[in-house]
């Protein structure tokens, strides 16, 4: 989870850094969406199949998340959840 966790960051702070690259060169904010990612990368967030209104409903409202925070609060949880438990062990007396 730590790994998948660590790529998922690094997704996101590649993706931070060419919004921020291309929202100064054209000197208006645009974030790149998720759809648009994975358009670039041959994907495709369209439903397959045969699928309930609800799924088709979430993945298209997570198509129009910004794949940099997507990617970085993802990250950020599966760091959180995969991090080592700290083991106290008790002093016997």
């Amino acid at each position: 989870m730590r790994l998948i966790g660590s790529l998922l960051l690094a997704i996101a702070v590649v993706f931070a850094v060419g919004d921020i690259a291309r929202s100064l060169a054209d000197q208006v904010t645009h974030l790149v969406s998720v759809r648009e990612a994975l358009a670039m990368m041959g994907g495709s967030l369209e439903p397959s199949g045969v699928q309930s209104a609800t799924v088709a409903a979430m993945l298209a409202e997570i198509g129009r998340w910004s794949v940099s925070i997507t990617a970085g609060v993802a990250g950020l949880v599966l760091l959180f959840a995969g991090r080592e438990r700290k083991r106290r062990r008790r002093l016997v007396r």
